[in-house]
């Protein structure tokens, strides 16, 4: 008669090559997924929402979220022009400031929803340097 350890517990034990080479490498997978969420959590050396560079961050994440709504206007107003009109109804001069406004609220949503994420990849370019910059104008040395 022979014990099984595992009977238990409700896991299988290993009994093939293949699927104790399986659990090898998802042990392995795990422990560098959790090595690379701890570089991630400690950054790339620069420090990042402390009480002074808080202010500057915030106002970087807004300007790159305003920046990305901007893009998005300006690519839906040339969207816009292509489709044809109807000559049917024509449009009046309220019916093009109306639809404008419209535009320009429904690319601000679709930018604080995430967007293209244009926001994103200027933020992660700039935030390095201004953020620098604000810690050497505070007198603070940043790596």
């Amino acid at each position: 008669m022979q014990i099984n350890p595992l009977a238990g517990t409700g896991a299988m034990p290993n009994t093939t090559y293949d699927s104790a080479n399986a659990m090898a490498d998802e042990a392995q997978f795990s422990q560098a997924l959790k090595e690379a969420e701890r570089k991630a959590m400690k950054g790339s050396g620069h420090v990042v929402n402390t009480e002074g560079i808080n202010a500057r961050d915030k106002e970087l994440k807004e300007a790159c979220k305003g920046f990305e709504t901007m893009f998005l206007q300006m690519m839906y107003r040339q969207m816009r022009k292509t489709v044809p009109e109807s000559p049917l109804f024509g449009k009046s001069n309220a019916m093009n400031i109306f639809e404008d406004m419209r535009d320009t609220e429904l690319m601000k949503g679709v930018a604080e929803g995430g967007g293209l994420g244009l926001a994103d990849l200027i933020y992660k370019q700039l935030a390095p340097s201004v953020l620098k910059q604000d810690a050497m104008e505070r007198g603070q040395h940043i790596k």
